[in-house]
């Protein structure tokens, strides 16, 4: 399932990354990487607010749709 079908209130694990190159880089660097345990604290038609290693972050919902997710 992806991280953008994911309702609010859902803890999940993060399985894989579609993003390649610069995005793949990105999102690695914020920690956005297989294994970790994730957080969706809301969830709207054009992004979410997650929880990841104690810090909230909001991503967009292309994002989102690169973001696998079990």
């Amino acid at each position: 399932m992806k991280l953008s079908e994911a309702t609010t209130g859902t803890q999940c694990r993060i399985v894989d990354t579609t993003a390649t190159g610069r995005a793949r880089a990105r999102l690695d660097s914020l920690g956005l990487v297989a294994g970790e345990n994730i957080h969706v604290l809301s969830s709207s038609f054009a992004g979410q607010i997650i929880q990841i290693k104690g810090s909230r972050l909001a991503i967009c919902k292309a994002v989102a749709d690169t973001l696998e997710i079990a």
